[in-house]
Parts: C-alpha cells; structure tokens; sequence
C-alpha cells in the first residue's frame, strides 16, 4: 500500500500481514489466496471481474479489493497495482452490485460472454 496515503490503520494492519505471509511463506490466509489467485490470472493475460453484494470489501472483510482513503475521495486497488502487464487496463474489476439476482446475473452473463477472456464471478 502506498506509504504516502492515509488507510484505517488496521486495514493497513492487515496488509502488513499479507505481505509477511508472503514472504514467509506461511500463514496465508483466504483473503491472500483469492487476492494471489486473481493477481496470478491477470499476470497470465486474463481479466477478472467479481460483482455481489460488498464484493469491495468481502464477506466478513476479507477481500479489501478496494482500500478506501481517510482523507479524501477514492480509493486504492491494491490487485491491479501488484500486476504488471504492459498494456493493461483495469485487469480486476470488483463491482458491488444491487441485491436484485436476475438484474446482476443477466449482466454478468452478458459482460461473460463478450469478455470471453475474463473470469467473471459473482458472489451469492
């Protein structure tokens, strides 16, 4: 996370834990696992998109998929930030979407089928 932005600090608690789980290679928790498997499928050229109810931030606060900034408007997506593939724009997508299934799955189908090279999810 960048060192010059102001994050909740356990969020950023959080984040520090990521990283030394990383390194260590031990502790991975779900949250790293998913953020490490989307970021793997991005540096292979994919995209990925997952849209649900609070899918930014993730059931029970796992995902973080968007870090939102204390101090002003915005936030930080710490997934498209760790990717580095010439070109690209906007390779993770997390949309939190309305609570009406049909709306949000027929989209979804249809965002699927003319992105053929993205993994889309969505999350019940």
């Amino acid at each position: 996370m960048p060192a010059d932005k102001n994050f909740h600090r356990l969020v950023r608690k959080i984040f520090e834990q990521r990283t030394k789980a990383i390194t260590d290679e031990k502790g991975i928790d779900w949250g790293t696992a998913e953020a490490l498997a989307f970021a793997s499928l991005i540096q292979e050229g994919f995209h990925v998109r997952i849209s649900g109810q609070d899918v930014e931030r993730g059931t029970f606060s796992h995902r973080h998929a968007h870090v939102f900034y204390q101090d002003e408007e915005g936030y930080y997506n710490p997934i498209n930030s760790v990717v580095h593939n010439e070109g690209a724009q906007r390779k993770f997508i997390a949309s939190n979407s309305h609570l009406s299934e049909f709306a949000v799955l027929g989209y979804e189908l249809g965002y699927s089928q003319t992105h053929p090279n993205t993994l889309t999810l969505w999350e019940a």
